[in-house]
């Protein structure tokens, strides 16, 4: 992940996958854009059972981004993950991820954002799509 709230394809071998499909003359930017799609609807639902332990009122647990866009910047694609900050009614979820002097931090709710875990089946998950798309392809 390169920006903290966003996913990107981050799988070994990736390039030479996408290399591959683009001989194949797969759509490359479909696959991409299904990968981080997929990745984002595996992260989510972890940020959101992790969110009902801290319910209140519930704006924070609202500005979970629920929205599958990816954007791209030339070749590169990104789809953003975890809190929207833009009114700052996702502000409270920095102080729960990482603590404050009166609070402590809550690893779980980082861990399922940012975690080894979650990055690993991240990387796994994108894998297997492109795998698929490649076995679709014949190659």
């Amino acid at each position: 992940m390169a920006r903290k709230n966003r996913v990107r394809l981050q799988f070994d071998g990736f390039q030479e996958y996408a290399e591959r499909i683009d001989k194949l003359n797969g759509d490359l930017k479909s696959i991409m854009t299904e990968a981080l799609v997929e990745s984002k609807k595996l992260v989510t639902p972890g940020i959101k059972k992790r969110m009902e332990k801290h319910r209140r009122t519930g704006v924070t647990e609202s500005m979970i981004n629920d929205i599958n866009e990816v954007t791209w910047n030339g070749s590169i694609g990104e789809i953003k993950i975890g809190f929207s900050f833009g009114n700052g009614e996702g502000l409270p979820s920095i102080f729960l991820m990482y603590g404050t002097p009166r609070m402590k931090k809550d690893t779980a709710l980082y861990n399922s954002i940012y975690g080894s875990k979650i990055k690993k089946q991240i990387s796994d998950l994108q894998k297997e799509i492109f795998e698929r798309e490649l076995e679709r392809l014949g190659g």
